[in-house]
């Protein structure tokens, strides 16, 4: 099976001296529970920097198709939104736009939504937030899993002091093991990846 993650900053695994960011450590976590996995299953981080949902909108389907082997079983897990603000996106055009894509994405293999993370600075938090509750609510429309991500780690001041660590945005290697805990128990990642 390939697994693509597509996404921003935030699934780069930008901040994360380790360079692991939480794709890698979900990795290194699965790979670990059966070593023949590593193998069996691609992982693609395909998360880039500075790119809003539109952006990813518009380059899912090229990139993963790149990545499709012929008898293959294909994944896509997308996780976007904190570039939506610096680039001053519209929330009923990213909304319209992610309709489209996962609906389109659902045809073409498990699709599973991550909501984003939440930032230090306030006005920033709350467009991140509004933004990741819309597209939670377009993924329960299309019957596809979504994972709230802002709310846990909103709440866990360790996140919060690995985004002081950071840049006030991108948490450092601290914060990223906490979202790849978050996110390994939830059951569809989960059981993606066998968990």
């Amino acid at each position: 099976m390939v697994v693509c993650f597509l996404g921003d900053s935030t699934v780069q695994g930008i901040g994360d001296a380790l360079a692991l960011g939480w794709v890698g450590r979900l990795a290194q976590a699965s790979f670990a529970a059966d070593p023949a996995r590593a193998t069996s299953l691609t992982l693609c981080n395909l998360g880039l920097r500075g790119d809003s949902s539109l952006r990813v909108a518009a380059r899912w389907q090229e990139e993963t198709a790149r990545r499709r082997r012929p008898g293959e079983d294909t994944a896509l897990v997308f996780s976007f939104g904190a570039a939506d603000r610096p680039q001053q996106v519209p929330l009923p055009e990213a909304v319209a736009a992610v309709r489209d894509m996962l609906r389109a994405a659902k045809n073409a293999g498990t699709t599973l939504f991550i909501a984003p993370p939440p930032s230090s600075d306030p006005a920033w938090a709350e467009k991140n937030r509004a933004l990741g509750l819309a597209l939670l609510g377009v993924c329960d429309e299309l019957g596809l899993p979504g994972f709230d991500l802002f709310a846990p780690l909103s709440r866990s001041p360790r996140y919060m002091a690995a985004l002081a660590a950071g840049d006030l945005i991108h948490p450092d290697a601290a914060g990223y093991a906490e979202m790849a805990a978050l996110l390994a128990s939830w059951p569809p990642l989960a059981e993606l990846l066998g968990l």
